[in-house]
Order: structure tokens, then sequence, then C-alpha cells
């Protein structure tokens, strides 16, 4: 990331700081375009995978 590294650590700082889920990162509204935005994918695919693990458990239930 080298000199554009300040741009994603301030948003990450920012939520972690105020107890923030990864919601926070879905909702929040980022310029475009930038790294940050990369926040709002990696938010999405998290939650994506989530789901995954949660709908594969119900399954075996």
């Amino acid at each position: 990331m080298g000199e554009e590294a300040t741009e994603l650590i301030h948003v990450a700082q920012a939520v972690l700081h105020k107890g923030g889920a990864v919601d926070e990162f879905i909702d929040t509204t980022f310029n475009f375009p930038t790294r940050a935005d990369a926040y709002k994918y990696a938010a999405y695919d998290g939650l994506q995978r989530l789901d995954a693990r949660i709908a594969k458990a119900n399954s075996r239930s």
C-alpha cells in the first residue's frame, strides 16, 4: 500500500474506536474511487461467508 496506507488506516481505526460492526463498513459512504472502498467489499464478502456457514450448520440440524 505504501503512501496510500493512511487512506485505509483511519477508516478501520474509527470503526473500531466506536465499537462498530461489519455493517458500519457497508453503510459508510466512501469517496469513489478509493482504496477505502475495499472495506465495503470485504464486509460484503465476510457477511456472505458467514451466511454460508450458518446455512450449512442449519442444514445439518
